[in-house]
């Protein structure tokens, strides 16, 4: 074989290194190893046991071959030896909720219809860039999502495997009266509705349970592998409701019968009992909601048992800090009247406060809605559902319509997903139950019953794993010293991601 027949994917890091002039000399190319050998490493397999130290994985085949203490795993002399002494591995990790091929504005849209796929192929990459191997898209363009998973999926492009669900059938697209509040400002958002859509939108709620299996079945044919249902309207602190109690039931009844997952976005008490009595699988960022959640809601979630995606990284650390700030800066009419109230008293007048409007009422509940949703991810991990980590997580606003093209944002692809995994920490759970819950629950939360096969680090399961510098389980925040990344038993290089950058690419002066 001739050496520019030799062709190594620039995304799979080698332990093999030639110079110009090794090649010019090299009449054949190196042996590609018969096997991959982490050696040495402490082992935090995924499911919530003692950590093994000072172990060896063997990985064979794009899978775990062998795990076992050092002296008990025989490495062959063809393996491709990584020295993990001092290390510490965990499985791939997994975020239950994700936006891969949803742009921010109607210019976005225009800007990069053509390149759909291709963003959300980068934002696939930025997630496994920082050890998010799967991902499910619960909400974006189907076409172009698909387009992405399948290319994922054949080895044509490198990314986190993902799973698509498109639209939240029920809600319109992105220029909806259901997501954002308005309807659409002419013909071009109305399109991209559509597009988004695909025949299961805001039209839905009129018709009757059989109509309403007809019309999920034809949205399952376009190849989704789950489907989210709106419960509620995108906006949570306003209690719009859907779908009545028996027209949920028979949406849920219909995907069941198709064998897949049925999860919801439902952010009200009486949106999320609709959803937990008509058997749903998940329930998005059941956390997030204008008021307390009801003790009604916390039984019926221990009892029914559903995954909760929890989107910690909205509700902790940096992200919640800035939330606080926001509601401060509102409370007291911004920078100028907190100016005023440090240099003295700023009521004029010592009349009583007039009786609560329900227009006040309503601001309040905006206000402190970010004390809310921690509370209420407080409760939830007591439950008995199983936690997963999701985020919200999408790709950027594009560079160009940016005013600020750095700024720093809670929901970044693959950062998110390690702060969401921190939060649950803050939230009450140990780092060796975060790490559960971003690793083997969420690979549990996965269609087609991907559990089964990847999650934890065993013998047989798909190898999926990161490599980190220092202990997660002293420190969750460890979670973000990765050394290395491993999909499907191919290391990453992930210096090279994304490898054609548009969103995030850097600048060059």
């Amino acid at each position: 074989m001739s050496m520019h027949r030799l062709r190594i994917p620039a995304f799979v890091a080698t332990a093999v290194h030639l110079s110009s002039a090794s090649l010019s000399a090299a009449p054949r190319p190196t042996a590609q190893p018969c096997a991959i050998a982490i050696i040495g490493a402490t082992v935090i397999d995924g499911n919530g046991g003692v950590p093994l130290a000072d172990a060896t994985i063997l990985v064979r085949a794009g899978k775990f071959a062998e795990i076992g203490r050092r002296a008990n795993v025989q490495v062959p002399a063809c393996a491709q030896k990584v020295d993990g002494a001092g290390k510490y591995v965990t499985p791939g990790f997994v975020d239950t909720n994700v936006h891969n091929g949803m742009p921010t504005s109607a210019a976005e849209y225009a800007r990069y219809w053509e390149r759909l796929s291709d963003i959300a192929i980068e934002g696939a990459q930025m997630h496994l860039k920082y050890g998010v191997t799967s991902i499910r898209d619960s909400y974006g363009t189907l076409a172009p999502l698909l387009v992405a998973r399948d290319a994922i999926k054949s080895g044509t492009a490198i990314g986190a495997r993902m799973y698509v669900a498109g639209n939240i059938i029920g809600w319109g697209g992105t220029f909806s009266k259901t997501f954002r509040g308005r309807d659409p400002e002419n013909y071009y958002e109305e399109w991209l509705n559509d597009q988004i859509t695909q025949g299961a939108g805001e039209l839905m709620p009129w018709f009757g349970p059989d109509s309403l299996k007809v019309i999920v079945n034809a949205y399952i044919d376009k190849g989704v592998d789950f489907v989210k249902i709106g419960g509620t309207t995108h906006t949570h602190t306003e209690p719009g409701l859907v779908f009545s109690e028996r027209q949920f039931k028979a949406i849920v009844d219909a995907v069941h019968a198709r064998g897949l997952m049925a999860e919801t976005h439902s952010t009200t008490p009486e949106g999320m009992y609709i959803a937990l009595v008509s058997g749903i699988d998940l329930i998005q960022h059941p956390e997030v909601g204008g008021v307390p959640i009801t003790n009604e809601v916390l039984k019926l979630l221990s009892e029914k048992r559903p995954f909760c995606s929890i989107h910690g990284n909205n509700h902790a650390g940096r992200g919640y800090q800035m939330a606080l700030a926001r509601a401060g800066a509102n409370r007291t009419g911004g920078a100028s009247a907190a100016s005023a109230a440090s240099n003295g008293p700023t009521e004029l007048r010592s009349w009583p406060k007039p009786a609560m409007t329900e227009k006040m009422i309503e601001d309040s509940i905006r206000t402190t809605n970010s004390r809310v949703m921690r509370a209420n991810a407080e409760q939830i991990v007591k439950t008995s559902c199983p936690i997963t980590t999701a985020t919200d997580n999408q790709v950027a606003q594009a560079i160009e319509f940016s005013r600020d093209p750095n700024q720093w944002g809670m929901r970044q692809p693959g950062v998110g997903t390690l702060a969401a995994i921190e939060a649950l920490v803050e939230f009450g759970m140990t780092p060796s139950q975060a790490i559960v819950a971003g690793t083997r629950t969420g690979a549990q939360a996965l269609p087609h019953h991907m559990g089964d096969s990847l999650g934890t680090i065993e013998r047989g399961k798909i190898a999926d794993m990161v490599m980190l510098d220092a202990d997660p389980l002293a420190d969750i925040t460890n979670i973000r010293m990765i050394r290395m990344v491993m999909k499907d038993g191919v290391i990453i290089d992930r210096d090279k991601l994304p490898l054609n950058p548009i969103i995030y690419k850097r600048h060059q002066p």
